[in-house]
């Protein structure tokens, strides 16, 4: 009985990632408050790994709560709210807390940009043209 109320308090909702170049559709998938989103690509400059991670609120946003690098160089901010650490080779800035109600980017089939939900890859590098602006987006489920 608990578990089934837990689950009707936890309303689908649907994320919806978008070419904004030819105005296509590229992504539409449920999605639940608490689940999380990750952006990983490679940067232009260092060559290193980035990610960013996502959740998904109950309000239709994106709450980033970490960015994770290898170097430390161009684009990485030098102030910041929360915590920072060293770990397995990369520097993470967590407790970030910062409300999103879009996340936007230019894709880059170089980068080898690519979207996680759960661990799981949703959009692959070659699904959208390189260069191409892109928005990611909640829905009502």
């Amino acid at each position: 009985m608990l578990i089934n109320l837990l689950f009707a308090m936890k309303k689908p909702l649907q994320l919806v990632i978008c070419d904004k170049d030819t105005a296509e559709e590229c992504v539409r998938e449920t999605v639940y408050p608490g689940d999380e989103i990750v952006i990983h690509w490679r940067h232009s400059v260092e060559k290193t790994i980035w990610e960013e991670k996502l959740l998904i609120e109950k309000n239709k946003t994106f709450t980033l709560i970490e960015t994770k690098f290898q170097s430390f160089g161009a684009g990485v901010p030098n102030e910041k709210e929360g915590s920072v650490k060293v770990e397995d080779g990369f520097v993470i800035m967590g407790d970030l807390h910062e409300t999103k109600p879009a996340y936007y980017w230019i894709h880059s089939q170089i980068a080898e940009l690519t979207v996680l939900l759960n661990g799981k890859k949703l959009l692959l590098p070659e699904a959208i043209p390189h260069h191409h602006k892109v928005e990611m987006t909640i829905e009502k489920g």
